[in-house]
């Protein structure tokens, strides 16, 4: 029978008509858990059956003219208001009672309508526990963040959100989502610990966090702009937390301009509470735990705990409760869960400590700073690891104290801590062992009477000699061997002069059984015997590895040489690009247009290993136009002084097409990304039109120029445009300056106001003050009083600054 058949007509009619079956039971089961809840209240309240409950619920139904899962809410959030520190409790429909009431009506009165404007905390009280009914059917993370937002969050304006969930080490894992983009999803995978954004800090801090406008997002969180996760002009990241433990965080973004009331905010905790329950389990039910579980409470994550043979306690950070001073900041830490090998300086064992505060049970910690250095491993999510120090705790009256070394490390909201105890005499032989061997140092002591050596295992590892499994000795003979055969006769010397008495030092070569050779350098003193004038009775000594110190001094005497060879070709090129720069500079400008002063000022840097590719330009063009570039290349040498001259003379060939600035620059970066010259570089280019009294300029990745008009200086637009050779479909943009009469305009490079170590903004600000303190006309003097002011030249970079000024 033909696939379009009445049996396959059949088939796919019956295929929808229980798909939509089950749809309509999952969306029955949304609403179910209200439904009862709020039969349980009017079967308590009115002393009726279940079944009448439901009757008189499904009668004022009809009577408001409102759905039945909205009139439930209404009642039972009436009954159970949200908490934005606990979840509400849940009302349980008791047993139908034997009593009859036939007029229940005239016992319950019926919830009003919402009505218009702000929501009231009563509709707020509803939405939640219609929420609280849609989340607990989910059966994913996504199906949860889908029914977040249709039953709670769409109705407050929200267009986006993102769940999150806290990984061991304090990062955060994209687990769910609802209206924000693939593209954006697909980057946001796993947020470190150490990144700012309103995510981490809600996080970090068990706080909301609330951005109002990106400008303010673009102040907060300047290396996100224009990456954000969550879309919306405003953003609200709150903690997921079920009691004392946070699990994650939740990003709400909303299109516009969005200001929340206090019974928004106290709506969105509530939310967040119950939305960190159902996570929890939901994830529970995924297959794979949804990426990984949260181990600090799974009997297998404990079982590995318990195999450790130090102890292990993992603590989870207590933050300030909502609406108080310390909100959200981390007071104290507390002991979750403690593995079987933990005992602590009282002898209290893990199950006297789980539950407690560390704070209480160890005062000594807080006294010493200890319990801080714990506290920002929670904040700061940096691992604290500490040294051997002496720990002293007072419990019961009694003092308690011992050498131990703690490490801490983040883990979830808290933190996991470790110890080890150490003994006085074993931490000094440990630190003694921990220097031999990294001092590649062994100990030796020949006994002159039976002719051994006693060794330290270091000798035998740089013989190369497997140590003798019963003891620790060489005969003479095996010593002699190890020795490099043209330097034995210098060792028998160095052995007579012990053997007489003396002190000797020698450095010789070993060959060890696998051939290779090592340089070694021995010190030996001898022990003399018991009476004066009596032989002596041993000689006792180390030897060293010096191998990779005489390969040291070998490499630094051939560096040093080619360091010489590298400074004189330094030298030379410095003087080649120089000469360049020189020659550039000079190229003629054209004819002077009538009324305009240019003045420019070039500086190289001070350190002549720094001289890059800066540069600049003034043409008068045959329409009476003047060009002016002030620009700079990547790198120093004779690549940048190179790539100047490309940029310079292509500039100055295609302003005699009489394209605007924009266009220019765009065609210069289509120009440098074809070539691949495998530089970069910055430029500001204007034209200026002395009869209009105008200036049209654009920037690509360049400081704007200054305008100094009426004593007073300021920078001009920061205008879009991409540095040159970056991207080849950069996007440049024209703005037009109108010119007065005594108008200054400076355009310069970087070198001028950069300074390590300081903010690019303080020489900016610089500047501008040292220009309106020049008074006195003309701008040759002013470039010279503020490369005075600036302190020119830059030692790390060139200077270049232009000045024109149309009278």
């Amino acid at each position: 029978m033909p696939e379009n058949g009445p049996e396959s007509a059949l088939q796919e009619a019956t295929i929808d008509r229980l798909r939509a079956e089950v749809e309509g039971q999952r969306r029955a089961m949304r609403t179910r858990a209200v439904i009862e809840q709020a039969k349980g209240i009017l079967v308590e309240r009115l002393a009726c059956s279940p079944e009448q409950a439901f009757q008189h619920l499904t009668r004022l139904s009809q009577d408001a003219n409102r759905k039945l899962v909205d009139l439930a809410a209404d009642l039972v959030g009436s009954v159970a208001p949200p908490s934005a520190d606990e979840r509400p409790p849940v009302v349980t429909p008791p047993a139908a009672p034997r009593i009859r009431v036939h007029r229940v009506e005239d016992r319950v009165p019926v919830p009003a309508a919402p009505g218009h404007g702000d929501p009231s905390a009563g509709e707020f009280a509803a939405r939640y526990h219609v929420a609280a009914s849609a989340l607990s059917s989910a059966d994913s993370p996504d199906e949860l963040a889908a029914l977040l937002m249709e039953t709670a969050l769409a109705p407050l304006g929200v267009g986006a959100l993102a769940v999150t969930r806290l990984e061991p080490d304090g990062a955060l894992r994209l687990v769910a989502s609802h209206g924000v983009p693939a593209h954006q999803l697909s980057q946001w995978q796993r947020i470190p610990p150490q990144m700012s954004l309103p995510l981490t800090d809600a996080a970090r801090r068990g706080a909301t966090v609330w951005v109002h406008g990106r400008a303010e997002f673009a102040q907060r969180y300047p290396d996100l702009t224009g990456q954000d996760l969550v879309p919306g002009d405003t953003v609200c990241a709150l903690p997921l937390r079920t009691g004392e433990q946070l699990i994650g965080a939740v990003k709400l973004g909303w299109p516009g301009s969005y200001a929340p009331t206090a019974d928004v905010r106290r709506h969105l905790s509530a939310l967040a509470r119950l939305c960190a329950g159902e996570l929890l389990r939901v994830l529970a039910l995924s297959p794979d735990g949804g990426g990984a579980p949260f181990p600090a409470g799974e009997p297998w994550f404990q079982a590995v705990l318990d195999a450790l043979l130090d102890p292990v306690l993992i603590l989870h950070a207590v933050r300030g409760a909502a609406g108080t001073v310390t909100e959200g900041t981390v007071t104290d830490l507390r002991v979750v869960h403690a593995n079987a090998a933990t005992v602590d300086l009282a002898g209290r064992t893990g199950t006297a400590l789980t539950g407690r505060l560390l704070s209480e049970l160890y005062p000594g910690m807080v006294a010493s700073g200890t319990f801080r250095q714990l506290v920002d491993v929670a904040v700061g999510r940096e691992p604290y690891l500490g040294e051997a120090e002496q720990f002293v705790e007072v419990v019961g009256g009694a003092v308690h104290g011992s050498s131990m070394t703690l490490r801490a490390t983040p883990f979830l909201d808290g933190v996991l801590v470790s110890w080890r105890t150490h003994d006085e005499q074993e931490r000094r032989e440990t630190q003694l062992a921990q220097a031999l061997r990294l001092a590649s140092l062994g100990t030796w002591q020949w006994r002159v009477a039976d002719d051994r050596f006693d060794c330290s295992p270091e000798v035998f590892r740089l013989l190369g000699l497997p140590r003798p499994a019963r003891h620790g000795f060489l005969t003479a003979a095996e010593a002699e061997a190890a020795v490099a055969p043209g330097d034995r006769q210098a060792v028998r010397e160095a052995a007579r002069r012990l053997l007489d008495g003396e002190r000797a030092a020698l450095e010789f070569r070993i060959v060890r059984p696998d051939g290779v050779g090592r340089g070694v350098r021995a010190m030996a003193e001898t022990v003399p015997g018991p009476a004066p004038g009596s032989r002596v009775l041993a000689v006792r000594g180390v030897v060293q590895d010096v191998t990779a110190w005489r390969r040291t001094e070998e490499a630094l005497v051939a560096t040093r040489s080619r360091l010489a060879e590298q400074v004189r070709r330094t030298a030379d090129e410095h003087r080649a690009v120089l000469a360049l720069q020189h020659a550039l500079m000079d190229v003629p400008g054209g004819p002077p247009a009538p009324g305009l002063e240019v003045a420019a000022r070039y500086l190289p840097a001070e350190s002549e290993a720094k001289v890059g590719g800066d540069w600049y330009d003034a043409l008068t063009l045959p329409d009476g136009t003047v060009l002016i570039v002030v620009g700079d290349v990547s790198g120093h040498g004779l690549r940048a002084a190179a790539g100047m001259a490309q940029l310079r003379d292509a500039l100055r060939g295609m302003a005699f097409t009489g394209a605007e600035p924009a266009r220019l620059l765009e065609r210069l970066n289509q120009m440098l990304c074809h070539l691949g010259g495998g530089f970069i570089a910055t430029v500001v280019c204007g034209l200026l039109d002395p009869a209009a009294r105008t200036l049209t300029w654009a920037r690509a990745g360049h400081l704007p120029p200054l305008l100094a008009r009426d004593g007073t200086a300021r920078h001009l637009e920061l205008l879009p445009g991409p540095v040159l050779g970056a991207v080849p479909d950069g996007v440049y943009r024209s703005t037009v300056l109108r010119l007065e009469p005594q108008d200054l305009v400076l355009l310069f490079t970087d070198g001028l106001i950069e300074r390590r170590g300081e903010d690019l903004a303080f020489g900016l600000d610089r500047l501008a003050r040292a220009v309106e303190d020049y008074r006195v006309p003309g701008i040759d003097g002013c470039l010279d009083h503020v490369l005075r002011r600036l302190k020119a030249p830059n030692p790390r970079d060139d200077t270049c600054v232009v000045g024109l000024r149309l009278s």
